[in-house]
C-alpha cells in the first residue's frame, strides 16, 4: 500500500550525481548541492559555477505515467502561459525527456529540469494583502493554463488527494494523542456530510495538486512567478487547487476568512469558479491540513531521519485546534459574504 510514501527513496551521492548528468546529459557539472526532498532525490547543479539545472531521481516505486503526466502538463501550461516560470524538461544525449537508470538492480526514472532564479514563498516573512491578492492571481493563471489539459491516468488512488479519504480513515491510529485523533474525525464527518450529497455537482480537473509555500517561487519582487514539484499531479475536484495553496497560506495567521474571502477574490479575477465551490472550500482547506498531519505522523515512524517529512507538522496543528472550535457552516457564510458582496 502507498509503496512510495513507505520505501526508502533513492540515495545517491553527490558524485554520482555528477556522473550521471555526465553519462545522461553530456554535462560538465563542476559543483551539486543536495535539495530538501520527500520522497525523491533532487540535486542543483551548478554549471561554470552557475546554478543552471536540477537532476531529479524519482523514487523507484514512481510511475512512468505520472511522470509523464507531469512533462505534458509543463508544456501544455507553458504555451497557454508562457510568462509562467516552470521546471521545463531537458533532453537526455537519446533525445528523451525522461531517462531509465539502472544501479544495483534497481531502476530509476531520471529527468533534468531548468533552474527557476527566485525564493521559495516559504522565505517570505510577511504575507500581507498586496502579496495574497498577488498570490491568488498567480493561481489563478495557473488554474486558467490547466484548462483543457487530460490525460488517460489522471485518476489514480493517491493519499494526497484530498477528495480521497481513506488514507485519514486508515491512518488516523497513527496520531500520537487520542485529542489529536478527535479533531482529524470530526472535520472528516463536517466534510463527509457536507460534499457526500453535492460531490456530483463539482467540476474537475486536473490540477498542480500541491501549491503549496514550498512549491512556489517568487521573484526578486516578492512577486510570485513560477511554480515547481508537479509530482502530486492528479484529476479531481478543481476546488482542491486554490484549497491547498490557502491552507498554506492561512498558517500562522489571524483572520483566516478574510484572507481566504481576499485570496479568492484575487483568483476568480483570472479564472472563475462557482458559489457552491466557494462555499464548500473551507471545508477542503481543513481536510488538506488533516492530511498533511497524518501524513507526517504515518511517515515519521518509518523514516524518523526525514525532517522535510514534518515541516508544517506544528502549524497545522495549531491552524486545526482552533478551527476544531469553529462551526464550519458559520466559516462559510463568513466567506460567502465576503466575497460575494
Amino acid at each position: 500500500m502507498y509503496t512510495i510514501f513507505n520505501t526508502p527513496g533513492p540515495n545517491f551521492s553527490n558524485d554520482h550525481a555528477i556522473a550521471i548528468a555526465k553519462k545522461l546529459y553530456d554535462l560538465k557539472v563542476s559543483v551539486v548541492k543536495p535539495l530538501s526532498s520527500d520522497r525523491d532525490q533532487n540535486f542543483l547543479l551548478y554549471l561554470d559555477d552557475n546554478p543552471i539545472y536540477i537532476l531529479k531521481i524519482s523514487h523507484p516505486a514512481e510511475s512512468f505515467n505520472v511522470l509523464d503526466m507531469q512533462h505534458l502538463a509543463i508544456q501544455h501550461i507553458s504555451l497557454l502561459d508562457a510568462k509562467i516560470q516552470l521546471p521545463k524538461e531537458v533532453k537526455n544525449v537519446d533525445g528523451d525527456y525522461i531517462s531509465l537508470y539502472k544501479y544495483s538492480e534497481v531502476n530509476y526514472f531520471i529527468r533534468l529540469v531548468e533552474y527557476i532564479p527566485g525564493k521559495l514563498m516559504k522565505d517570505i516573512i510577511h504575507h500581507d494583502k498586496s502579496f495574497i491578492n498577488m498570490l491568488g492571481v498567480f493561481l489563478g493563471r495557473i488554474s486558467s493554463a490547466f484548462q483543457g489539459f487530460e490525460y488517460e491516468n489522471s485518476i489514480r488512488k493517491f493519499p494526497w488527494d484530498i477528495s480521497q479519504t481513506d488514507f485519514l480513515y486508515n491512518n488516523i491510529c497513527n496520531i500520537d494523542t487520542k485529542k489529536k485523533q478527535i479533531i482529524i474525525e470530526k472535520i472528516l464527518k463536517n466534510y463527509e456530510d457536507k460534499i457526500y450529497g453535492i460531490k456530483d455537482d463539482l467540476p474537475l480537473a486536473i490540477i498542480h495538486n500541491d501549491a503549496n509555500d514550498h512549491n512556489i517561487i517568487v521573484n526578486q519582487d516578492n512577486v510570485p512567478y513560477g511554480i515547481i514539484d508537479f509530482g502530486d499531479i492528479i484529476k479531481t475536484f478543481r476546488i482542491c487547487e486554490p484549497a491547498i495553496c490557502i491552507a498554506y497560506l492561512l498558517l500562522d495567521k489571524d483572520d483566516p476568512m478574510q484572507i481566504i474571502a481576499e485570496f479568492l477574490n484575487a483568483y476568480q479575477t483570472i479564472y472563475s469558479i462557482t458559489e457552491l465551490e466557494i462555499s464548500i472550500i473551507i471545508y477542503f482547506i481543513c481536510l488538506r491540513l488533516c492530511v498533511s498531519v497524518t501524513m507526517a505522523a504515518y511517515r515519521k515512524k518509518i523514516f524518523p531521519e526525514n525532517e522535510y517529512i514534518r515541516v508544517t507538522e506544528n502549524q497545522a496543528w495549531r491552524f486545526l485546534r482552533n478551527i476544531n472550535h469553529l462551526d464550519l457552516e458559520f466559516c462559510s457564510d463568513q466567506i460567502m459574504n465576503i466575497v460575494l458582496r
